[in-house]
């Protein structure tokens, strides 16, 4: 090929997060059917799948201003029976990662130990290799972990660990 060839080839761009962490709602989402569209737009830039959508649908998550537990603010909160979200924090990523918490709860404790396993496999990926460089909070523990890998790549996590995120692919 002609040295001039390569003057014109595409470079490839830069690597990024597919979905970067948004800021505070300015204008804070305060009622049920603002947060419905919060929750339609993560059906549709996490890619849900339509058939796990009624589930979350009925998942119950409540809108809490100046959301405490124990003296401390939280962002967002997920317990074993509902989420609760902060209205200036109520968007599609927070609301990814806290979906993620709940599809943890599927997971046996065999899962859980496999998930560990697989996820060092899959550490070498450029995307993995991406967040962790830029996310300390994964590294607080197994539940955080595998949270802030769905929250922040999604669709474009290593296919070896979708198995461990179910109703969320």
């Amino acid at each position: 090929m002609c040295w001039l060839g390569n003057l014109f080839k595409p470079k490839p761009l830069p690597l990024t997060i597919p979905h970067p962490e948004e800021a505070q709602n300015s204008q804070p989402v305060i009622d049920n059917i603002s947060f419905y569209l919060v929750l339609e737009r993560w059906f549709v830039e996490w890619g849900v799948p339509v058939e796990y959508q009624d589930f979350w649908r009925a998942w119950p998550i409540a809108i809490v201003p100046n959301l405490t537990y124990y003296g401390n603010y939280y962002p967002a909160l997920t317990w074993v029976d509902r989420t609760e979200i902060d209205p200036t924090w109520a968007n599609p990523g927070v609301l990814a990662h806290e979906m993620a918490h709940v599809s943890y709860s599927f997971l046996t404790i065999t899962d859980i130990g496999q998930f560990d396993i697989t996820y060092q496999e899959v550490k070498s990926d450029a995307l993995v290799e991406l967040l962790e460089s830029q996310n300390q909070y994964m590294k607080t523990n197994t539940l955080e972990l595998h949270a802030e890998v769905y929250r922040y790549l999604g669709q474009k996590m290593p296919d070896r660990l979708k198995p461990f995120y179910p109703k969320l692919f």
